[in-house]
């Protein structure tokens, strides 16, 4: 179901919106399924780089993001050519110590434009135990503000980027979600999310949707999947679909744009490349 006028209103004022159901709890099951059955063959929770452009190594991913029901949500926002700039996986382990700073997506993914939307998808229940995310409404009106990077082994961030004000953490709000729905927000949004303290694990993904005007300015050339519409620009590269889970021609293709991401999101460290993935 596409956003009503109402709801269009008051995303460009508070710059998210939740929740949406975009799929049946039975659906979310069966994409969990999948991820945990590659889970349980691979010997562990996913984690460094296959939790980056992760439509590349799962079909479940790359059918997921091109859902009609999704799809429905972002066009009355950015319009209907669309692209998939990339894509995450974002686990928490019960009692999972890990958490994300109050940080913007937009500070350190290189993009010119900010006609850009994340849909964060629920595979379990988003609790405020477990530690779903956190938005300060509004705060995408500051555009892009100063960050600094910490060394948190525990921030789930690439560079544990955090916002460098205070933040009046009473005019936040808790996205909590069923598993099915989704929450969107602004690529300016400032948001984070604590540590699960609960005893169930916590599993949602997250797509960054993304208009073919906009351009890469960290690196020459970047990748992203066209979902709706038409791309008259030609500002990034075809990727190409996985046939199956983890095949070898998927795993070739994802380590080189992996690459790029990392150097994309590491951009001024020494550790800008595929390496600094490995480690998040």
């Amino acid at each position: 179901m596409a956003l009503s006028a109402d709801e269009i209103t008051r995303f460009h004022d508070t710059g998210l919106s939740f929740p949406h159901r975009v799929m049946s709890v039975s659906d979310a099951t069966d994409y969990l399924a999948e991820l945990e059955a590659y889970e349980n063959e691979s010997g562990g929770p996913i984690n460094g780089k296959w939790r980056y452009k992760s439509h590349l190594v799962f079909p479940w991913f790359n059918r997921l993001m091109r859902r009609p029901a999704i799809l429905n949500l972002i066009r009355p926002i950015l319009g209907n050519d669309l692209m998939v700039w990339t894509t995450h996986i974002y686990p928490k382990e019960p009692l999972d110590s890990r958490f994300v700073s109050w940080h913007q997506d937009s500070a350190h993914w290189g993009l010119d434009s900010d006609k850009v939307l994340t849909i964060w998808l629920a595979l379990t229940d988003a609790t405020q135990e477990n530690g779903c995310m956190r938005m300060l409404p509004g705060s995408q009106h500051n555009g892009q503000v100063a960050h600094q990077d910490t060394q948190n082994p525990n921030n789930i961030l690439t560079r544990g980027q955090t916002i460098v004000d205070r933040i009046d953490e009473g005019k936040t709000v808790w996205v909590k979600l069923k598993a099915g729905e989704v929450s969107i927000h602004h690529v300016d949004m400032f948001h984070a999310s604590t540590p699960n303290r609960s005893g169930q694990r916590r599993v949602g993904v997250a797509i960054r949707y993304i208009t073919p005007a906009a351009r890469q300015t960290r690196i020459d050339v970047d990748y992203a999947t066209l979902v709706s519409g038409e791309d008259r620009f030609g500002h990034f590269k075809e990727e190409i679909a996985p046939e199956f889970t983890m095949s070898s021609d998927a795993i070739a293709f994802h380590e080189h744009v992996a690459d790029l991401q990392g150097q994309i999101y590491l951009t001024n460290t020494d550790r800008n490349s595929i390496a600094g993935l490995q480690d998040s």
